[in-house]
């Protein structure tokens, strides 16, 4: 049985007793619902689960097996009501008898939302004596009648306001899958909720009879309005079919063939007899051709019943079994079961074979109209889906762009330049710059024959420099040229600390520096440090670059063209701003005055190394002096 069945007994357990009672029968029918602590509504769970449960609660609750059952079947049927179902509940019937007879149709629905669920059958007659009615009860579970005899008292109460007796004539056992259940209204008032009353029926069939005292449709035209449909009588013997039915199935011989012989039963799950459809005369019933009764050379797609079998291809109908007791015989109207107006051809039939009338026309044409939006669905999903691979490869593409962007310019500036805000140049006071070259790079180009090596050599050294350049976000690389390479602090963003910034930037790529391997020896460079004022600003538009302008720039480089080799060469502007900011790492050493191009007096210039290396400083001045 699905969950929700036995959520329902769950709720009997909580209105009866305690949650805590609740978990005492679950423990004791020995079930486990893991960490939920609950039953599934939409899972299917072994019908032995329900039958302990059922057993333990009477035991527990001290209820005796029948009692307990129909307090279920109350607790149940509003459950259901309070699951969503109540409107369709109500308008099932307009009276008790009704209501059961149309129940059947309601579980045929359900297939679609609990699929595999397996669920009985009503057939409800006028009792004998006229007081009430029968409901029989047709389930594959044996032992279950008392819950329906809950239900009875809950629909009778809670949808026709009517209070009934219910007593069970014919249990289910092992043997006998169907059972009796007599219906009588306590107040005789309340008949009318039950079933049709009598004086009723009779003032209906009078009018009847008089409608067909002065009307008479031949079976042609019975066939040719109703062309889906089969008579046969208590022998199961077809004497009548309608004409589109007929044209699709020329093995049906009227007067000859039998049911059995052209059709077996889907749902429900029973034989054709006559006796079979009787009791189940308010299911929905669908059936399918046997097979070879098709011709498979006029098809070109096959059912779901006929994967794997091509050879033999079926048709399904469905529709309900009619008893006609004036002639003790059943009516089959039926429609093809077919979705599409390929399905429809494939059988060999055309919307003109389906009656105005038939909702199987319209389902049809839905499923057309249905089946063109999913089609122009499809093309717009693709299209859409071209759209965002391209619009994602656009945004790679401008994610490449930015990075490359902000790679050479800052990042203030590359803001800018994406903004499309105009960018201005800019005078900086007071910043530090950093210019380095590799030590005797024109000879290791002269004694090196590939070019290539020499690219590598500086992509190696350039790619550490950027990675120690990048630690610091107030220290920005401005440019590369040869084996020269500059580095600024103080722009565009301005900041106290430039002159450190650039001080500890040139010890690290002092030290980095003699990872590099250039042709078998550690490698060298001498840095040059300034300080002063300059202007910055974004040059060109195609390939725009960020450039400094100033005396500043030329000092600084002439300070590393000029300087001891190996070295950090700071000049003396650079010397003070350092030592205006705390400077424990760092230990100078007078150089002395150095001429430089463009300065009629000499500079004063120092040595800058880290603190623990300073007595080796010494040394290497005095023999480089």
């Amino acid at each position: 049985m699905y969950g929700f069945v036995n959520q329902a007994l769950q709720d009997l357990v909580l209105r009866e007793s305690s949650f805590g009672t609740w978990e005492e029968i679950l423990k004791k029918a020995n079930i486990d619902l893991g960490e939920t602590g609950e039953f599934n509504q939409r899972r299917i769970y072994d019908d032995q689960n329900t039958f302990d449960l059922l057993r333990v609660a009477s035991e527990v609750l001290g209820l005796s097996h029948n009692v307990i059952l129909e307090k279920f079947g109350e607790i149940f049927f509003e459950y259901c009501q309070n699951s969503g179902y109540e409107k369709m509940l109500d308008s099932l019937g307009s009276n008790l008898k009704d209501f059961f007879n149309s129940l059947d149709a309601l579980h045929e629905h359900l297939l679609y939302i609990f699929p595999g669920i397996r669920a009985p059958s009503f057939n409800a007659k006028d009792s004998p004596d006229g007081s009430g009615i029968e409901i029989y009860y047709y389930s594959e579970r044996s032992g279950l009648e008392y819950m329906v005899v809950g239900v009875v008292k809950a629909v009778a109460r809670e949808v026709y306001n009517a209070k009934v007796n219910v007593e069970v004539a014919v249990s289910t056992n092992q043997e006998k899958t169907w059972s009796k259940i007599v219906v009588t209204p306590e107040n005789y008032e309340d008949i009318m909720q039950l079933k049709q009353h009598d004086e009723q029926i009779q003032k209906i069939e009078q009018k009847l009879e008089l409608v067909t005292l002065g009307s008479c449709i031949s079976s042609q035209t019975f066939c040719q309005a109703c062309p889906f449909h089969i008579l046969f009588d208590n022998e199961m013997v077809i004497y009548q079919a309608g004409i589109s039915l007929l044209r699709v199935l020329p093995s049906i011989k009227v007067g000859e063939t039998k049911v059995e012989e052209v059709f077996e039963c889907i749902r429900p799950h029973i034989s054709l007899t006559f006796d079979n459809i009787l009791q189940f005369i308010n299911k929905v019933y669908v059936v399918k051709t046997k097979e070879g009764l098709l011709d498979s050379a006029t098809l070109t797609t096959v059912s779901e019943d006929d994967v794997g079998t091509l050879d033999f291809p079926t048709m399904r109908f469905r529709g309900q079994m009619m008893y006609l007791p004036e002639c003790d015989s059943i009516m089959f109207l039926c429609s093809p079961s077919v979705l599409n107006l390929d399905g429809l051809n494939e059988i060999g039939l055309y919307l003109s074979d389906i009656p105005i009338h038939d909702a199987t026309r319209d389902l049809i044409l839905l499923s057309e109209q249905h089946n063109a939006e999913s089609r122009l669905s499809q093309r717009l999903e693709i299209l859409t889906d071209k759209l965002q691979q391209t619009s994602r490869e656009l945004q790679q593409e401008q994610q490449l762009t930015d990075r490359l962007l902000y790679s050479i310019l800052p990042t203030s500036v590359a803001n800018d330049l994406r903004l499309k805000r105009p960018v201005m140049a800019k005078k900086y006071e007071i910043v530090t710059i950093m210019f380095s070259g590799i030590v005797d790079f024109t000879n290791y180009c002269n004694q090196s024959s590939e070019p290539m090596e020499i690219v590598e050599l500086l992509n190696e050294t350039y790619i550490r420099f950027d990675a120690l350049a990048d630690k610091n976000n107030e220290v920005f690389k401005v440019e590369t040229v040869g084996d020269k390479y500059m580095a600024v602090s103080g722009l565009p963003t301005r900041c106290t600390n430039h002159t450190a910034n650039i001080a500890n930037l040139a010890l690290d790529m002092i030290d980095i520096v003699q990872e590099v391997n250039a042709r078998g020896r550690k490698m060298q460079i001498t840095i040059g440090i300034h300080s002063g004022e300059v202007v910055a600003g974004v040059v060109g538009q195609k390939k725009p670059r960020y450039c400094l302008f100033g005396n500043t720039v030329n000092l600084t480089s002439r300070t590393e063209t000029t300087g001891l080799r190996g070295k950090i060469n700071v000049t003396e502007y650079a010397y003070r701003s350092l030592l205006c900011q705390p400077h424990d790492r760092f230990v100078f050493k007078k150089r002395g005055p150095v001429t430089m191009k463009g300065k009629a007096e000499p500079m004063i210039t120092y040595i800058l190394q880290r603190k623990e290396s300073s007595d080796m400083l010494r040394s290497v001045m005095c023999s480089g002096l």
